[in-house]
C-alpha cells in the first residue's frame, strides 16, 4: 500500500513539474518573440531615419536652390537708373509707368510673385502688378523688416503672409541707390506654395519653421502656422507688429520628444500626447533663418512589428511541437528497446564468443593476405627489373658491336706503339697510346650506363634532371636508333625541366617508349621520333611520338596490360611496367593515336618544386 502511494505521488510530482516546464517553455517563447519583433523595430527605424536623411539632403537642396535663384535679382534691379529716376521725381507719371512695365517684365521673366519698388519712407511707387486689383502701388510696407534692413544698406530677407494679397511669400531686398544713404528700396517676392507642392505625395510629411519656431511650410494643413512650442507674449507682440502672419492664431503643436536616436534623429509625437508617431531628422538654414524638419510616419512599424512577432511565437508553437512528438517518439523507441535489449542479451554472449572465434580466424587469414601483398610487391619489383634485363638482352648485339669496334682499334694502336718504341719514336708512340686510352674511357662509359640502367631503384624522388635522362635513354638505345636509321628529335621547352622522380625509373620509362617507337618503325620508310617537353601548371608533361602506323583502336584499352603485346619477339611487360613505374612516381601514362598518324604516348609527372 505504501508502494502504492509512493507511485501515485512521484506520478502527481511528474505531472506538475510537466506543466510548470510547460509554462516556462511559453514564457520564453512569448519573451523571444517580443524580442525579435524589438529587433525587428530597430532595424525598420534604422531604414526609416536613413530614408528620411537621403530625402531631407534633398529637399534642403532643392529648397537652397530655388532661394539662391532668385538672390542675385534685388541687387541687379537696385543698380538700374530707371529706378532710381523715379525715387529722385516720384511724381513722373511717364516715368512710374515704365518703372511698372519694366517691373512687369521682369517679374514675368524671372517666374517670381511680385516685384515692387518703395521710396524711403515705405510707400510702394511702382510695382509689378501695377494693373491688378488690388496692387500694391500706394500702400506702405515700411513696417517690414526687410524693408528697414534694406535701409540700413544691407540686402534684407522675410518670410510672411502678404497683407495685401494674403500669399505666403519669401522677399528678397535691397537699396536702390548709395547704400550709405538709399533712395529706396527694391523687393522681390517668391511664391513658397510651389516649394511646399513640390513634396506632397513622396509618403513623408515636411515642416518649415522660422527662427520663432512658427511652421509656415507644411505637407499637413492642418499643423500650417501652429508653433513647435508655446511662445512668449512679447513674441508674439512682435510677431503681430511686423504683420508676419496676420489673422492667424499661432497656437502651439503638440511636438514631444520621445527620446533620441543614436544617429542623431529623433522619433517624435505630433498631433495629440498619444498621436501618432515619427522619425524626425532636421537641418537648419543659416541664410534664411529657417529650420526643415522631414517627419517619416512609424505607422508601417507597427505591422510589421506584431507580424514579425507572431510569425516567431508561430515558430517556436511549431518546433515545441515537433519536439513534443519527437520527445514521445523517443520514449515510445526507448520501452521497445529496452524491450529488445532483454531479448538480445543471451543472444549477445553467444556473439561475443562467435566473435572471438572469428576473430583468431581473421588475425590468421590477415597475417596471409600481408605475406601475400608483400611477395605481390617484390614480385612487380623483381617483373620491373626483368623487364630492364629483358632490354638489356635485346641490345646486347648492339652493345657488342660498340664494344667491338674500339677493341679492334685498340689492337691496332697497340701494335703501332709497339713498333714506334721500337724505332725510338716516342710521341707517335705516346700518340697511340693516348687513343687507346681515350676508346677504353669511352668503353667504360658504355658499360657504366648499362651497369646504372641495370641496376635496382630507390624509389625515392629527387630532384631529376629530364635532359639527363633522355641522354641517358638515347645513349642505352644508340645502337638501336642508329642501327634502324630513325630520325631522333628531342624538344624541351626551356634550357631544361626538373622533375621529382627516381631516375633510374624514370630512365626506364624513357627506354621503353623510345625503344617501342623504333620497334614500330621497322618497316617505315619515313622513320621519325618526336619527344616533346613542357612545363605546366606545376606538371612535367612529355610526349613521345612516332611515324608509324599507329595502335589498332580495338588494342587502345589493353596496351599496358601485363603480358599483351603485338610484335612476335616482345613480352608485353614493358609498357605495363612503365605504366605503373608512373603512378608509382604521382604521374600518368596515356597513348592515343596522333592526328598525322603514329602513335602518341603522354607522361605527366610531378615538377619538382624548390624549397623557398
Amino acid at each position: 500500500m505504501a508502494s502504492s502511494n509512493s507511485t501515485a505521488e512521484r506520478s502527481g510530482l511528474h505531472r506538475i513539474g510537466g506543466a510548470a516546464v510547460a509554462i516556462l517553455l511559453a514564457l520564453g517563447a512569448l519573451a523571444l518573440s517580443w524580442y525579435v519583433g524589438w529587433l525587428q523595430r530597430a532595424a525598420l527605424l534604422e531604414d526609416i531615419e536613413l530614408k528620411a536623411r537621403q530625402e531631407l539632403d534633398l529637399y534642403v537642396s532643392h529648397l537652397e536652390g530655388q532661394l539662391d535663384r532668385f538672390a542675385y535679382l534685388p541687387p541687379l534691379l537696385g543698380d538700374d537708373f530707371r529706378l532710381q529716376s523715379l525715387l529722385i521725381a516720384p511724381n513722373n507719371r511717364a516715368q512710374q509707368d515704365q518703372v511698372n512695365r519694366f517691373l512687369a517684365h521682369v517679374n514675368r521673366i524671372a517666374g517670381s510673385l511680385d516685384v515692387y519698388l518703395m521710396d524711403a519712407g515705405g510707400v510702394t511707387v511702382a510695382a509689378s502688378n501695377w494693373q491688378d486689383e488690388p496692387t500694391f502701388v500706394g500702400r506702405n510696407f515700411g513696417f517690414r523688416p526687410y524693408f528697414k534692413e534694406a535701409m540700413q544698406g544691407r540686402p534684407g530677407s522675410y518670410y510672411a503672409l502678404g497683407t495685401t494679397s494674403g500669399r505666403r511669400g519669401y522677399y528678397f531686398s535691397y537699396p536702390v541707390g548709395d547704400a550709405g544713404k538709399p533712395l529706396g528700396v527694391v523687393v522681390v517676392k517668391i511664391d513658397i506654395d510651389t516649394l511646399e507642392n513640390a513634396w506632397r505625395n513622396k509618403g513623408t510629411d515636411l515642416i518649415v519653421t522660422d527662427p520663432d519656431g512658427v511652421i509656415f511650410v507644411s505637407t499637413r494643413p492642418e499643423w500650417r502656422y501652429r508653433t513647435l512650442r508655446p511662445m512668449s507674449a512679447d513674441a508674439i507682440a512682435r510677431i503681430r507688429a511686423s504683420r508676419r502672419y496676420p489673422d492667424t492664431e499661432l497656437a502651439p503643436l503638440h511636438y514631444q520628444e520621445v527620446r533620441h536616436l543614436p544617429s542623431g534623429a529623433r522619433e517624435l509625437r505630433i498631433g495629440t500626447p498619444g498621436g501618432a508617431g515619427y522619425i524626425g531628422r532636421a537641418a537648419e538654414m543659416p541664410e534664411a533663418g529657417w529650420r526643415v524638419e522631414l517627419l517619416v510616419s512609424q505607422q508601417v512599424v507597427a505591422p510589421q512589428v506584431w507580424q514579425t512577432r507572431l510569425l516567431t511565437l508561430s515558430l517556436l508553437m511549431l518546433f515545441a511541437t515537433a519536439g513534443w512528438l519527437y520527445a514521445g517518439r523517443r520514449r515510445r523507441m526507448r520501452e521497445r528497446e529496452a524491450e529488445r535489449r532483454a531479448a538480445m542479451q543471451e543472444a549477445l554472449v553467444e556473439l561475443e564468443h562467435r566473435v572471438a572465434r572469428r576473430t583468431v580466424d581473421l588475425t590468421e587469414a590477415n597475417r596471409l593476405l600481408r605475406q601475400e601483398v608483400d611477395d605481390h610487391e617484390r614480385t612487380r619489383d623483381e617483373l620491373i627489373q626483368a623487364a630492364k634485363l629483358a632490354a638489356l638482352g635485346q641490345m646486347a648485339a648492339g652493345i657488342n658491336h660498340e664494344l667491338n669496334q674500339p677493341l679492334a682499334a685498340m689492337r691496332t694502336y697497340a701494335d703501332n706503339a709497339r713498333t714506334y718504341l721500337a724505332r725510338e719514336n716516342l710521341e707517335q708512340a705516346g700518340w697511340n697510346l693516348q687513343q687507346i686510352s681515350e676508346l677504353t674511357l669511352r668503353m667504360a662509359q658504355i658499360s657504366g650506363q648499362l651497369k646504372v640502367f641495370s641496376r635496382k631503384a630507390s624509389g625515392q624522388r629527387i630532384r631529376v634532371s629530364l635532359r639527363a635522362c633522355l641522354d641517358g635513354a638515347v645513349r642505352i638505345l644508340r645502337t638501336r636508333i642508329d642501327g634502324a636509321g630513325v630520325n631522333l628529335v628531342i624538344e624541351i621547352v626551356g634550357d631544361d625541366l626538373f622533375i621529382a622522380a627516381d631516375m633510374v625509373q624514370l630512365e626506364q620509362i624513357l627506354v621503353n617508349l623510345i625503344g617501342n617507337a623504333c620497334d614500330a618503325l621497322a618497316d617505315r620508310v619515313e622513320k621519325e621520333i618526336r619527344v616533346r617537353a613542357r612545363s605546366e601548371a606545376g606538371l612535367v608533361r612529355l610526349q613521345v611520338t612516332d611515324s608509324g602506323p599507329g595502335i589498332a583502336a580495338e588494342h587502345l584499352d589493353r596496351i599496358f596490360d601485363p603480358f599483351f603485346t603485338t610484335s612476335d619477339s616482345g613480352l608485353g611487360l614493358g609498357l605495363s611496367i612503365s605504366h605503373t613505374i608512373a603512378q608509382r612516381l604521382g604521374g600518368t601514362l596515356t597513348v592515343a593515336n596522333a592526328a598525322g598518324g603514329g602513335a602518341a604516348f603522354s607522361l605527366t609527372l610531378v615538377a619538382w618544386k624548390e624549397a623557398t
